[in-house]
């Protein structure tokens, strides 16, 4: 690949990550939800887990491979129950989180504000592996990448193939990143925090079921 072709396929990959991430999806709706609780640096690092599974999927799929790991049914189903059960736990230990913190009468500082020094490090890196967890075992969202890759690049090297993931994943870290930055400085006695946990419980459990629901 020449220098123009490798800026050409890496744009793209980098217009594709940003457009795909603003999906209302599972690392989307958890983004939001551990923002608006204060935890911005957890959400980065789930953004930063759900990009890096983003290149992993783009990678299979304009690579022309991705088909072959989901084409057993039962390993898709497997993998599908396995996403389901990882994003209810997650939605489940979220919730309780958020019960504790707001049933306490003493005064609650978000968990980013009054931290220690190392304690962002901390948290983006359990962000990251949250984030990866939650997507990565997901066919339908490298189906979804498969379906992408044929309708748009369907003829791609294995060197194009590589530079568009790259790009992907550089614009999807991007917009999550930006998104949990935005959500965190929204003011923590504002209406729509009440709702939020709320809303990202039901969105996260609709998404768990219908991911299941399809596999079988």
């Amino acid at each position: 690949m020449n220098a123009l072709a490798v800026v050409r396929a890496a744009g793209f990959g980098a217009a594709l990550g940003v457009a795909t991430s603003m999906s209302p999806a599972v690392v989307n709706v958890s983004i939001v939800d551990a923002a608006a609780a204060g935890r911005r640096w957890f959400a980065t690092g789930l953004g930063l887990g759900g990009a890096l599974a983003d290149v992993v999927h783009a990678a299979l799929a304009f690579a022309g491979v991705g088909g072959a790991a989901i084409a057993d049914r039962r390993l898709a189903r497997g993998m599908a129950i396995g996403a389901a059960a990882v994003i209810l736990g997650y939605a489940v230990l979220a919730w309780r989180r958020r019960r504790s913190r707001a049933g306490s009468r003493a005064a609650r500082p978000d968990p980013d504000t009054a931290a220690p020094p190392g304690h962002a490090a901390g948290q983006i890196g359990r962000g990251a592996i949250t984030g990866v967890l939650l997507t990565l075992p997901n066919p339908a969202a490298l189906g979804a990448w498969i379906a992408v890759a044929a309708a748009a690049w369907p003829d791609a090297t294995p060197g194009e193939a590589a530079v568009i993931a790259g790009g992907v994943g550089a614009g999807s870290a991007v917009w999550f990143t930006l998104l949990a930055r935005w959500v965190s400085r929204v003011r923590r006695d504002h209406p729509l925090v009440v709702w939020i946990p709320r809303i990202a419980l039901a969105a996260l459990i609709a998404i768990a079921v219908i991911g299941v629901v399809r596999a079988l």
